[in-house]
């Protein structure tokens, strides 16, 4: 297990959090953590205390944070080509969308890829 990011002043991230973002992100606590590393179920904030993640990132990191599979996978992408739009082909997307249409029951052999998570 690697050791958390190196200790930062905790008052600058929440200070600048505070004053440059809009109030609402706000709405769950008082005082914000201020978080600096994941790894696997857990993140460390800046003042190196560790937690347990039982939010997820709403659901965007279930396979935990910094899963070495995953890494690599996003790396060797973003080496090939980071973005483009679903109005264009490519093999990853295909691929997927192959699968989903294998694994899907009934006649449910179509996607729709967008970024809302719908």
């Amino acid at each position: 297990m690697s050791s958390p990011e190196p200790k930062t002043n905790p008052s600058d991230t929440v200070s600048k959090h505070k004053e440059f973002l809009f109030p609402a992100v706000a709405t769950y606590y008082q005082e914000p953590l201020a978080l600096v590393k994941g790894e696997g179920a857990h993140v460390w904030d800046d003042k190196g205390d560790k937690y347990l993640d039982c939010f997820g990132g709403v659901l965007t990191v279930s396979v935990g944070h910094a899963n070495p599979r995953v890494t690599e996978a996003i790396v060797n992408q973003v080496k090939t080509i980071s973005h483009t739009s679903t109005l264009y082909c490519n093999k990853p997307q295909s691929y997927l969308a192959e699968k989903l249409a294998q694994i899907s029951p009934g006649n449910l052999k179509k996607s729709f890829f967008t970024n809302s998570r719908t």
